[in-house]
């Protein structure tokens, strides 16, 4: 009985603006993951979360709310 668990609440958004500097970014860490990343159906997507929920041994619950925090 000594589980624990965290999930997420979040929106997730498209990255338009900065999207080839990400890809830049990104490549530098995971190069051979470049013709992946060109790829047309390939997108960047930008998760926004809003609550963490951590359970602790299927009886104690915690939200960590951003709701208010957040800036679009």
């Amino acid at each position: 009985m000594n589980a624990q668990a965290v999930s997420a609440e979040a929106e997730v958004k498209e990255i338009n603006k900065e999207k080839e500097k990400l890809k830049e970014f990104f490549l530098k860490k995971h190069p051979e993951l470049k013709d992946f990343l060109n790829e047309p159906d390939c997108e960047l997507l930008k998760l926004e979360v809003k609550k963490y929920y951590y359970v602790d041994n299927f009886n104690n619950k915690k939200v960590l709310s951003f709701e208010n925090d957040l800036e679009t």
